[in-house]
């Protein structure tokens, strides 16, 4: 399961510094890629709650 989070979180980090760039340079598609990043940002947020043991997960 940390795996998959870990591949998630890579994925939303890639696309928002990609859509940043993208916005920046005027090009519309970075609207788009950043709200595809976000998508994977809230599935990764969704694993971490509906986890049945949340107390490991949310120790800092």
């Amino acid at each position: 399961m940390r795996t998959l989070k870990n591949i998630l979180n890579t994925i939303f980090i890639f696309g928002a510094i990609i859509g940043m760039y993208l916005y920046y340079k005027g090009n519309d598609a970075g609207t788009i890629v950043i709200m595809v990043a976000m998508g994977f940002k809230f599935v990764e947020v969704a694993l971490r709650l509906f986890k049945k043991d949340k107390d490991k997960d949310l120790q800092f």
